[in-house]
């Protein structure tokens, strides 16, 4: 974590003041906030790294407990330290270094290390102070960055000897170190505080940090061996009390997916991985299907869970989510302009966000077939529609209702378009009973008028146009946690959801709703033989059908222009699709009518 002093340095000019910082902790607090949680991880992992990478040999990182601090000061607590074996820094060199904001002993880039990510991410996390303990050609000094409790400013506190770095013995050399190293002490915001415990954000609280490094990076440098300690409040002679090596996300998944491969983007590569049945969870890796992008072996904009799968789905992933990762990998762009955001949260390309709607719709066309061959024997184990014929045949009567006049300007166009409307599906002007003449029909409100005041000088004539077409109806696919089509935590609870870009409802079979009217009509025909079934499947049917007209309605508003995408894309949400099927008086009237009709009514059956 250290370095000599730059060969040439940067001589002020006479023609120029330069621009200086005022309020340094307002400004490093600030732009903590932008830094996410555990970001200081990252950043002392890097700088370590880095420090490693300027030697010729192989180096270790290490994440551990402050041994020595807890002998000399047990009730301080257990310390959170990472040492590295890198070139160190001398005293002069730490204080130069660390206590500018944006210094690094390595090279500063837009593409590398911007020299302020430690101290922005840590410092505020660690106000009693970051303890930087570094030897070089055998020779140790120490400094202190903290809060000042008096002045509330960050800086170096001055040591005993009047200066600002202290000389130190070998005696508190971790054991690592040898000629050369550094360890930083972290020791948080309070006297006694135990900085090795897990933060409010962490997982797997007994191996965090392992957990974090290794969804994070997706390789570390060959020669870096990058470990970090498990289990710290055990005995130290306990086995589980150990230090645990991090290998990155990409050595998980070599031996635990079952096949990969690359899909050549727009201006990226998305890199794929099919995971096997079983799999290493024992949490110190993202073990589930996920998205991330990738962008120099670090791991950015990671996707897991339930976003993660609606990302998957977006992508084209429909079935089979859980087992399929995926990771963006954008090429650099000939200016440079690929880059992180300066709290390493995301990347930006000429400073705007990824394009993902737009590597998904690519990925989606070229989805490799492996995945669709995933997907395809998933969905076999999902119950389809086999009432898809009865809907479509009773939908087709009130097709109509689900068409709402639209139309597009052409210069061939059959029909006349009056301008006064500011909807993007205008007004028929053909005449007729749709059609209204004179301030009536111009007075009347169409979803509102478009643009400001200029709108009240558009043109008020009339243009030719053609009637946009309609749209078809989606695919319903019943996914259950029984037949593994559906994971615990996608749906849960929840009725459906809609994948646009498939057209296709993946409605919940283990939904209470659905659950219980099955259970309610299932028990009034409990002794009539083979009427399980045909009672699942007609309740299935009304819902599924309650489903379709819910998305066509909302495909139809699409359609008609008076509403944003963002707008339509709430009707068809997950909470708008429960919604929409918790209303049940007339479906359970519809389901007793059918019922009726296929086994037989209960007065019927009962001998009425």
């Amino acid at each position: 974590m250290s370095s000599s002093a730059p060969s040439t340095a940067v001589k002020p000019s006479d023609s120029t003041l330069e621009m200086k910082v005022a309020n340094m902790t307002f400004m490093l607090e600030r732009l903590a906030q932008d830094c996410a949680p555990l970001q200081f991880v990252r950043e002392l992992t890097q700088n370590a790294i880095d420090s490693i990478e300027q030697h010729d040999q192989a180096g270790e990182v290490r994440w551990d407990v402050d041994w020595t601090r807890l002998e000399l000061e047990p009730k301080d607590g257990h310390k959170m330290a990472i040492i590295d074996t890198g070139i160190g820094m001398t005293g002069k060199e730490m204080v130069d270094y660390i206590n500018q904001l944006s210094s690094s002993m390595h090279q500063q880039s837009k593409h590398g290390n911007f020299g302020m990510g430690a101290k922005i991410a840590a410092a505020p996390r660690n106000t009693q102070g970051l303890v930087y303990l570094s030897w070089k050609d055998g020779k140790g000094a120490m400094i202190r960055l903290w809060k000042d409790p008096d002045t509330q400013t960050y800086g170096l506190q001055r040591q005993q000897n009047g200066e600002f770095w202290l000389s130190i013995t070998d005696d508190i050399k971790p054991k690592p170190i040898k000629e050369h190293g550094t360890m930083v002490v972290l020791l948080g915001n309070r006297l006694g505080e135990n900085t090795m415990d897990a933060p409010p954000e962490a997982m797997i609280p007994s191996r965090w940090i392992t957990r974090y490094l290794n969804t994070r990076y997706f390789r570390f440098p060959a020669k870096v061996n990058v470990k970090a300690r498990e289990n710290w409040t055990l005995p130290r002679e306990d086995k589980h009390n150990m230090l645990r090596t991090v290998s990155g996300q990409e050595a998980w998944l070599k031996s635990n997916s079952a096949e990969s491969g690359m899909v050549a983007l727009s201006n990226a590569t998305a890199r794929w991985w099919i995971l096997k049945d079983k799999v290493d969870d024992s949490g110190t890796n993202v073990s589930g299907g996920h998205v991330g992008a990738l962008y120099n072996d670090e791991l950015y904009e990671m996707a897991i869970g339930r976003p993660g799968v609606a990302r998957l789905q977006s992508f084209g992933v429909i079935f089979g989510y859980n087992r399929v990762v995926l990771y963006i990998e954008p090429a650099q762009t000939p200016k440079g302009d690929l880059t992180a955001n300066t709290a390493r949260t995301h990347l930006l390309i000429d400073g705007q966000p990824l394009p993902w709607s737009d590597w998904a719709a690519e990925f989606r066309d070229r989805i490799p077939e492996p995945i669709v061959k995933l997907m395809d024997t998933v969905a076999a184990g999902a119950a389809t529609a086999e009432n898809a014929n009865s809907i479509r045949e009773r939908l087709r009567q009130i097709r109509d209702l689900f068409r709402f006049s639209r139309y597009r300007p052409t210069p061939d166009g059959k029909h006349d378009i009056d301008n006064t409307f500011t909807n993007t599906g205008g007004f028929n002007d053909d005449g007729g009973a749709s059609s209204e003449s004179g301030t009536a029909a111009r007075g009347r409100r169409q979803g509102g008028r478009a643009g400001d005041i200029y709108a009240l000088f558009a043109d008020s004539g009339n243009t030719p146009a053609e009637e946009v077409g309609g749209f078809a109806d989606p695919v319903v696919k019943w996914v259950s946690v029984r037949d593994g089509s559906r994971t615990g935590d996608f749906l849960e609870d929840r009725a459906a959801k809609f994948l646009p870009q498939a057209n296709t409802i993946q409605a919940n079979a283990d939904f209470r709703v659905f659950t219980d009217m099955i259970a309610r009509w299932q028990k009034f025909y409990a002794q009539y033989p083979a009427a399980e079934a045909v009672v699942e499947s007609v309740v299935k049917e009304w819902f599924q059908q309650q489903l379709v007209e819910t998305v066509l309605g909302a495909l139809a508003l699409r359609k008609s222009g008076n509403w944003s995408e963002q707008e339509v894309e709430l009707l068809w949400s997950e909470e708008a699709l429960t919604s929409a099927v918790l209303p049940r008086y007339h479906i359970d009237e519809r389901i007793k009518r059918s019922l009726g009709n296929k086994i037989g009514t209960l007065k019927e059956k009962d001998g009425g």
